[in-house]
């Protein structure tokens, strides 16, 4: 869908590099390898290898970001609604996906009726759609708010039907109007990865996952490769160590990589929990290890 573009994660420079620079600061560099060559020189050099990297990265994020905003741009259709200028440097796409939309249809036996919806959800914009018939790649703009005016309250209604269900409001919609949609989650994972992109989650929301402390979060190892297959999942290569902050039931896990401190979903069957104390401890200093050479990095740059 996108065009191709490849970053270099830091990670492995900084076990490999940074941190041995920091830790054995004569140490001879001509022994370390750096992707196809070596690297020799002295600490300020290897430092500053690393924030060209982060620099490049960086802009590499941004150039996938814009990419997609664009290709976004030209899949919707406001039709009787007022366009919005979409493509911006400081809006990026968090998540993206299809939930159904119910209403009520009679009194008598108290039917509901579910319409397909799909949802675009920005950093600071969400826009409502509905894909078109006659081409299901497109998609016509039904409402839009500011992010910072969504709210979201579970649905405590006792009806098979509407299980996942959660009520979306709009404190002001493309009308200036505050308005409420039902809507439903394909399945309770899909509830939880929703109503957590959103600030005002109750407390009843959460009855359903687990939430951990920073300080008291299981460990886990990647064992098997994952690609990301939505804006909020996290890539995982084999060997990866990540903090588990949330677990839903359906076997998805929200983390925190200790090498890059990316943060995403990921299935609990690409990772083993790392139960060994002295593992847990060992993954703990090389974490603090990073954070120490990225400091060491940052603060060689701004001198």
């Amino acid at each position: 869908m996108f065009g191709h573009y490849d970053t270099i994660r830091t990670s492995d420079l900084l076990f490999d590099l940074l941190s041995f620079v920091l830790l054995e600061p004569e140490a001879d560099l001509n022994s370390l390898r750096f992707c196809s060559g070596s690297v020799t020189g002295n600490q300020h050099c290897c430092l500053l290898v690393v924030q060209i990297i982060q620099e490049a990265n960086t802009q590499v994020g941004q150039m996938k970001q814009m990419e997609e905003l664009m290709h976004i741009a030209n899949i919707l259709e406001f039709d009787k609604l007022k366009a919005i200028p979409l493509v911006s440097k400081t809006r990026w796409l968090e998540k993206q996906g299809e939930l159904q939309e119910f209403s009520k249809v009679g009194s008598l036996f108290g039917r509901f009726r579910f319409t397909p919806v799909y949802i675009f959800l920005f950093n600071d914009l969400l826009i409502l759609t509905a894909r078109k018939s006659v081409s299901p790649e497109r998609f016509v703009v039904l409402d839009h708010a500011h992010r910072s005016l969504v709210q979201v309250q579970p649905v405590d209604i006792s009806d098979p039907q509407l299980d996942h269900a959660f009520c979306l409001t709009l404190l002001e919609n493309h009308q200036r109007n505050t308005c409420e949609r039902l809507l439903k989650a394909n399945t309770e994972s899909d509830l939880h990865r929703w109503t957590a992109a959103f600030p005002s989650v109750s407390a009843q929301q959460e009855k359903q996952e687990v939430v951990y402390e920073d300080w008291d979060c299981p460990q886990v190892q990647c064992i098997r490769q994952y690609s990301a297959k939505q804006v909020d999942e996290l890539s995982l290569e084999c060997c990866d160590i990540i903090n588990v902050i949330r677990k839903t039931n359906e076997g998805w896990c929200e983390g925190l990589r200790l090498s890059d401190r990316a943060r995403g979903w990921f299935p609990q069957d690409s990772v083993t929990e790392v139960t060994n104390e002295h593992q847990r401890r060992r993954n703990l200093r090389e974490q603090y290890r990073i954070a120490m050479a990225t400091q060491a990095a940052n603060h060689r740059a701004e001198v």
